[in-house]
């Protein structure tokens, strides 16, 4: 399963959370805060490998991801402690937790299905940068709150919302998307570390699998076509969804 992530990923630069939170949930049947957890550590340490990559390529954007980071850590950090919060308090926890996640698929899906749209895209024009770096905050804030809580939607919703605000090139904006992921990730992350909900045993065989797949896919993304590709993944996502929400 960590190949199969780390391909698709690869080949189309989204999912990996959006696949593998709902892998452990419905097949490995681990509870969905558990799954929260052990997908944020996993994915931080991809993240960061990326963001490495990009940022000696000098293809990170500093002052958009600090605005970024301003707005989505507190609030992934806040997102993080109410999953902890309900699972001692709720019993009905993991099925709040399991709607959650499927409705957070769902705007996933919307995302994926639209990208075609958001790619094609010209930047607003802001009246001034610091109203440009107060909304880069709010939404950082909005999806930093909803990966703490369900581990999805670092890369589906924040690139979006990067092109439509920024008149920067493609290349840099993935960049700083992914750079941002890296720390939001690592410090929701470390929070259910804290918590002890993470599954250890299963992050060395998902990261075995999920690092090659990820470098077979981007060597074969340019031969695939994408729409079709898309469609693939929009199935698979929509079927996660109705089954964790049923």
């Amino acid at each position: 399963m960590g190949f199969g992530v780390g391909f698709l990923v690869g080949l189309t630069g989204m999912g990996g959370a959006a696949l593998m939170t709902p892998f452990l949930i419905l097949v490995l049947r681990r509870r969905p805060g558990i799954a929260i957890g052990t997908d944020l550590v996993y994915a931080s340490v991809t993240k960061i490998l990326g963001a490495v990559i990009h940022a000696k390529q000098g293809m990170v954007d500093w002052p958009v991801a600090r605005a970024l980071m301003r707005g989505s850590v507190p609030a992934g950090v806040a997102g993080a402690l109410a999953v902890h919060a309900m699972g001692r308090l709720s019993p009905a926890a993991d099925r709040y937790l399991r709607d959650a996640i499927g409705f957070t698929l769902l705007a996933v899906t919307a995302a994926l299905a639209l990208r075609g749209s958001w790619v094609r895209a010209k930047p607003v024009e802001w009246s001034s940068p610091r109203r440009r770096a107060l909304a880069t905050a709010g939404f950082g804030a909005l999806v930093g709150s909803v990966i703490g809580f369900t581990s999805i939607g670092s890369g589906a919703l924040i690139l979006p919302f990067l092109i439509w605000a920024y008149d920067i090139p493609a290349a840099r904006l993935v960049g700083t998307d992914i750079l941002h992921a890296a720390i939001l990730l690592s410090a929701t992350g470390a929070f259910f570390i804290g918590f002890g909900s993470v599954e250890w045993g299963i992050l060395p065989w998902l990261l075995a699998g999920s690092l090659p797949g990820v470098a077979f896919g981007s060597r074969l993304a340019p031969r695939v076509p994408e729409r079709a590709l898309r469609a693939i993944l929009i199935a698979v996502l929509l079927l996660s969804a109705w089954k964790l929400i049923e």
